[in-house]
C-alpha cells in the first residue's frame, strides 16, 4: 500500500474515532490532517479546484451546529471519500 494512501486515510480515521468517542482533540487532529492532505493536492497539481470539498463542507456547515464543526466533518468526509477512491484506483505497471 502506498505510504501516502496511508496518510489521506489517517486524517479521516482520526476524526471518526474522536467524533464518536467524543474526544475533542483527536477530532481536530483528523481535520487538521485532512487540511493538510487538501493543501498538498492542490500544491502539487493534483486538484485544481476544490469544487467537491468545498461542497461537502459547505453542506456539512448547514447541517451541523456550530458552523465550524460541520465545515471539518464535511472535510473528513471528503477525505474519506477521497481516500477510498485512491485504494481502488487502478496501478500502472510500475507501481
Amino acid at each position: 500500500m502506498n505510504p501516502f494512501t496511508l496518510f489521506t486515510m489517517s486524517g479521516p480515521l482520526l476524526g471518526t474515532i474522536g467524533w464518536f468517542l467524543n474526544i475533542q482533540w483527536l477530532l481536530w487532529i483528523g481535520v487538521v490532517l485532512a487540511v493538510i492532505n487538501l493543501v498538498m493536492n492542490i500544491a502539487s497539481g493534483a486538484m485544481k479546484l476544490p469544487v467537491f470539498p468545498v461542497m461537502f463542507m459547505l453542506a456539512a456547515s448547514v447541517l451541523f451546529n456550530p458552523w465550524y464543526i460541520g465545515v471539518g466533518a464535511g472535510l473528513l468526509i471528503w477525505t474519506a471519500i477521497e481516500s477510498v477512491g485512491e485504494l481502488f484506483r487502478p496501478r500502472s505497471m510500475g507501481e
